[in-house]
């Protein structure tokens, strides 16, 4: 085989692989989530991240709700609950998203409260449902790679995941319309 031929066939085995590696994060995050390794999927997701994305929309759809009340829009302690909600966003939100919790949202679920925060393990009596069971996968630009759970349903929820270095983490989880 010539040297030319060589090249080629090496530089076309590392475009396929650099065109599968989201596809081999996703299935170790799927791995990890349903062998209930926290630390294993803790390494393909930025919580930083993915938090504040969460809190963006969350206080974001529920400033929508209160500018929709036409009683809260001459109240004066409206400030005042915005305010307070905001803070109790904040820690539902840093509550929630915990390895346990994104296997449940990586399921097409809502986290349950009854996810321990310092636990992978279900409490007693709750069952997780497959993660990434009703999915489609693409890329959205080179660097962006896009996991819709429950696929082509209103309940679709978007998890984005970044190229970092040579790998992908999980930067963004955006929830389903009906959340």
């Amino acid at each position: 085989m010539s040297k030319g031929k060589i090249i080629g066939v090496v530089a076309l085995l590392l475009a396929a692989y650099f065109y599968a590696t989201p596809y081999i994060t996703v299935h170790q995050m799927k791995s990890a989530a349903e062998s209930r390794n926290g630390e294993a999927l803790s390494e393909y997701i930025d919580f930083p991240s993915v938090r504040q994305s969460l809190k963006d929309q969350m206080n974001a759809l529920f400033m929508k709700e209160l500018g929709k009340d036409e009683n809260m829009k001459d109240n004066p302690f409206a400030a005042l609950g915005a305010a307070f909600a905001g803070v109790m966003v904040d820690k539902m939100v840093d509550a929630s998203i915990t390895p346990a919790g994104i296997t449940q949202m990586m399921a097409g679920e809502k986290p349950s409260p009854k996810l321990g925060q310092d636990s992978d393990e279900p409490a007693e009596g709750t069952t997780l449902a497959k993660p990434f069971h009703n999915t489609k996968s693409s890329y959205e630009s080179l660097s962006k790679f896009v996991v819709r759970v429950n696929a082509n349903t209103s309940d679709e929820g978007k998890f984005v995941l970044r190229r970092d270095g040579i790998g992908w983490k999980l930067t963004e989880i955006i929830l389903p319309l009906g959340y």
